[in-house]
């Protein structure tokens, strides 16, 4: 697990995940344009806070958690967020 697995794992978990799965999908992108260093990351997050919420609102959550670190240790982050009823 890298370290920006685990920063990412820690800025997610105020959304209170029932699941979460972060894939560093880094390696399948090297040599990417426009890349100026920081990953590329596959999130699958199911959480209570979802419910209710559109899918840009559900993103939104996660990029405002993750801000910092799509500044610089973030390139792309690809997201699946489900509610439980949804995960089932």
């Amino acid at each position: 697990m890298t370290d920006t697995v685990d920063k990412l794992k820690h800025v997610l978990a105020n959304l209170n995940p029932s699941y979460l799965d972060i894939q560093d999908d880094s390696a399948l992108h090297v040599g990417h344009a426009g890349n100026t260093g920081g990953g590329h990351y596959t999130v699958t997050i199911v959480s209570e806070h979802f419910i209710g919420l559109s899918l840009i609102k559900r993103h939104r959550l996660i990029y405002d958690a993750a801000k910092t670190l799509l500044e610089q240790d973030i390139h792309a982050l690809s997201i699946h967020a489900k509610t439980p009823d949804e995960a089932t």
